[in-house]
């Protein structure tokens, strides 16, 4: 049987963590080294297409009653969150039954 293609991790605990992840750093999915320089760079970028993001993501915020955390902690506690907490975890790719190849390592 084939394996899953592609990876998979644990990247937040509860739905307010994923969604302040996703708020504070919707380009998490293209970093490779979590450094704060990475996510800077990839911050403009993301700004050069949605300009008015930080504006979108203080409304979504405030409407779902969230304080958001500075994009290097969110980075962080998805990076511990999918290394230590999710290491006792396997993802499964449920057809198949094989597992993910973890997203995110160490």
């Amino acid at each position: 049987m084939p394996t899953p293609k592609g990876g998979a991790a644990l990247v937040a605990i509860g739905l307010p963590e994923l969604l302040r992840l996703l708020l504070v750093a919707p380009w998490w999915r293209d970093c490779q080294a979590f450094t704060d320089e990475e996510s800077r760079e990839l911050a403009a970028e993301y700004l050069e297409d949605v300009p008015d993001l930080v504006a979108r993501r203080d409304r979504a915020a405030a409407a779902l009653g969230l304080d958001l955390p500075d994009p290097a902690d969110a980075l962080a506690r998805l990076r511990e969150v999918a290394v230590r907490v999710g290491e006792d975890f396997v993802l499964i790719f449920t057809p198949e039954g094989h597992p993910y190849e973890p997203l995110i390592r160490n």
